[in-house]
C-alpha cells in the first residue's frame, strides 16, 4: 500500500502539524485512542458525540462501557443511537423473530407479534382480506387497529379529516410517497385546510406538499387560505412559491409581502423583497433589496442590476503575524470561543480574541469573530491554506472556497451533527472511501488537517464537477444533498424548461429545505470569490442565471 501520508504521520509523532505549528491536540498523536475517561472531561456537544461514535466502533470495549458511553451523547443524536443499537443493544430473540416475520409468517402469530411485525407501509400494500384478518386480531393495540382501518377504507382522507390532527399527520408523514399520491391527493376544503395551518405540524407538511409535483390537489386546496395572522413569514414564503406553481400570481404577491413582513431573518426578507420585485418590476423594491448588508445571490443581483459596488466585503484581515497560542485542532476549545462570543461581544473581548488569533493558522478563526462582532453586517471572503489551494486550477480555486466558506467557515475543527470533519466537511464514510480509492491508509482524525481535509474535498469534487459540468449550483446540490438526490430534482422537472420566473422557480422548489438555501450561498459565495481570485474571468450573475437552465 502507498504511504502517502508518512509526512503527516511523522509529523503527528512529534507533535507538529502538517502547517508546521506546533500542537498539543490529544487527537493528532499517533497513538491516541477515545477512552471513557477522556470522554467525561468534555461537554456535550456535537464534536462530542461525533468521538463517542469513534469510541463505540471500537472492538474491545464491554457493553458496560458502551452503556456509559452512550449515555453521555446528546438524545437527539441519531447516529450514536443507530450504532449503539446496532452493537449493542440485544433483542430478545422472540422479537427479532416478529421484527423479521413474512406477511403469511405474521398470519399465524399473536396480536403482540403482528404489533411488533407489521408496518403501516406493508399494511398500505397487501391485499384488503389480509388487511382485514391483521385487524381482526388486533384488539388489544387499539391505535395501530384504527390506523390499519383507516388505510383499508375506500376513502383515507374522508375519516382522518373527521379524527384528531395528530393522527392525520402522523399518517401522511410514515407512509410512502406512493400512498400519499393515491389516497390523500385529494381537494381538501376550507374549514379542513384551515385547521392543518394552525397545527404545528403545518411547516414539514408544507415541506411534503409544496415541493412535490405529485400531490397538486393539495397544493391547489392551499390557494384557499384566507387567515394568515398565525402563520410564520417561512411559512407564508412557501404559500407564495405554492402560488406562483399554481399560476396564482395575485395569492403569491400576498403571501410574499407579508412574509416580508413578518421576516425575522435577513435572508427570508431579501428573498420575499425579490419575488415581489419579480412580480411588479417595481424598481423601489430593487433598490430597497440593494441596500441589504447581506451578501446573498438576491441582493447582489440588485446591485448588479443597479450598477452599484458590493461595498461591506472584506478579503484580507491584517494580523501581527505573532505566533498564535490557540490549538486549531482542537474541538472543544473552537467551542469555547463559540460560546464566549454569542452575548455581551464587546471591543475589549474582540482584543482579547484579535491579539489570540495573530498568525495565518488562525486566519479563518479571526474573520470568525469579527463577521460576529459585527453582526455579519461586515463579511470576510478570506482565502486561506494558500499553499494548498493555489495547486489547483483557478475554476477549481474558486469551488473550494465557496464551499468550504459555507460548510465550516474554514474551521479545521468544525465537526456538524451528522459528524462531517473539517475545513470541507467530509463525512467518515466519504473519506475513506476516498482513502481506498487513492490506496491510502487511513485515520479518521486525519481529516481536521487542512491539507488532508482539502485534498480529500478535491478529489470528491472532481467527481462531481464531471457529473454537473462544472455548473457550481448543482455541484453545491450534490455536495450537500448527494448526486443521485440532485438528480431526482431535475427529473421533477426542475432547471429543464424556460419560463418567467426561472431559474428563480426551480431554485425554490428544490425540496430539500437545507440543500435548496445551501446552493443559494454557495452560488454567491461562487460569484464574489470568481471575481475576486480570476480577474481574467470576471462573471455576472446574470449569465450564471442563465445558465442554470439546462434541458435535462
Amino acid at each position: 500500500m502507498k504511504k502517502i501520508l508518512l509526512s503527516i504521520s511523522a509529523a503527528l509523532l512529534f507533535n507538529i502539524s502538517a502547517s508546521g505549528y506546533e500542537t498539543t491536540t490529544d487527537i493528532l498523536q499517533e497513538d491516541f485512542k477515545v477512552t471513557l475517561e477522556w470522554l467525561e472531561q468534555k461537554p456535550k456537544s456535537y464534536a462530542k458525540d461525533f468521538f463517542i461514535l469513534q469510541y463505540l466502533a471500537q472492538d474491545d470495549i464491554s457493553i458496560e462501557d458502551a452503556k456509559v458511553a452512550y449515555s453521555m451523547a446528546n438524545e437527539a443524536n441519531t447516529n450514536v443511537k443507530k450504532l449503539y443499537n446496532k452493537k449493542y443493544k440485544k433483542i430478545p430473540p422472540e422479537e427479532l423473530r416478529c421484527y423479521n416475520a413474512s406477511i403469511q409468517q405474521l398470519k399465524n402469530e399473536d396480536s403482540k407479534c403482528i404489533a411488533l411485525g407489521l408496518s403501516l407501509n406493508e399494511a398500505a400494500e397487501i391485499s384488503k382480506s389480509d388487511l382485514n384478518f391483521f385487524i381482526s386480531k388486533l384488539d388489544p393495540y387499539p391505535t395501530l387497529k384504527k390506523d390499519l382501518q383507516i388505510i383499508a377504507s375506500e376513502n383515507p382522507l374522508t375519516l382522518l379529516s373527521n379524527l384528531d390532527m395528530d393522527r392525520f399527520f402522523r399518517l401522511f408523514f410514515d407512509l410512502k410517497k406512493e400512498y400519499r399520491s393515491k389516497f390523500f391527493n385529494k381537494t381538501l376544503n376550507l374549514e379542513f385546510v384551515d385547521r392543518i395551518s394552525k397545527d404545528k405540524n403545518f411547516e414539514r407538511f408544507l415541506r411534503y406538499v409544496v415541493y412535490e409535483n405529485d400531490l397538486s390537489n393539495i397544493q391547489k386546496s392551499l390557494l384557499i387560505l384566507n387567515d394568515y395572522k398565525n402563520i410564520d413569514g417561512n411559512n407564508l414564503f412557501s404559500l407564495g412559491i405554492n402560488a406562483i406553481n399554481n399560476n396564482n400570481t395575485n395569492i403569491a404577491l400576498k403571501l410574499f409581502t407579508d412574509a416580508n413582513n413578518k421576516a425575522y431573518s435577513k435572508v427570508l426578507k431579501d428573498k420575499s423583497l425579490f419575488w415581489i420585485y419579480l412580480l411588479t418590476k417595481n424598481q423601489l423594491y430593487l433598490q430597497e433589496l440593494a441596500q441589504s448588508w447581506d451578501n446573498n445571490i438576491y441582493s447582489l443581483y440588485a446591485k448588479e442590476l443597479l450598477g452599484l459596488e458590493i461595498d461591506n466585503i472584506e478579503y484580507e484581515i491584517p494580523f501581527t503575524n505573532k505566533k498564535s497560542s490557540f490549538d486549531i485542532y482542537d474541538q472543544f476549545e473552537w467551542m469555547k470561543v463559540l460560546e464566549d462570543t454569542k452575548k455581551n461581544f464587546d471591543e475589549q473581548k474582540l482584543a482579547k480574541y484579535e491579539d489570540l488569533f495573530s498568525d495565518e493558522s488562525t486566519l479563518a478563526h479571526h474573520a470568525f469573530v469579527l463577521e460576529r462582532f459585527t453582526k455579519y453586517k461586515k463579511q470576510y471572503f478570506i482565502t486561506p491554506y494558500r499553499d494548498t489551494i493555489e495547486n489547483y486550477d483557478i475554476d477549481k480555486q474558486v469551488l473550494i472556497y465557496s464551499i468550504a466558506r459555507q460548510e465550516s467557515h474554514f474551521i479545521p475543527s468544525s465537526i456538524s451533527s451528522s459528524s462531517a470533519q473539517g475545513v470541507m466537511q467530509i463525512m467518515p464514510f466519504l473519506s475513506s472511501d476516498i482513502s481506498k480509492e487513492l490506496n491510502e491508509d487511513y485515520n479518521i482524525y486525519e481529516q481536521f488537517i487542512p491539507d488532508t481535509n482539502i485534498r480529500y474535498g478535491s478529489y470528491h469534487l472532481d467527481n462531481l464537477m464531471k457529473q454537473f459540468n462544472n455548473n457550481p449550483l448543482f455541484i453545491a446540490y450534490a455536495y450537500n444533498g448527494g448526486a443521485g438526490y440532485t438528480r431526482s430534482q431535475f427529473n421533477k422537472g426542475l432547471f429543464g424548461k424556460k419560463g418567467k420566473y426561472e431559474p428563480f422557480l426551480s431554485m425554490e422548489l428544490i425540496s430539500f429545505a437545507e440543500t435548496r438555501d445551501y446552493g443559494k450561498k454557495v452560488l454567491a459565495n461562487y460569484y464574489i470569490y470568481n471575481n475576486y481570485l480570476n480577474s481574467r474571468n470576471k462573471i455576472t450573475l446574470s449569465t450564471i442565471f442563465q445558465s442554470l437552465i439546462v434541458q435535462n
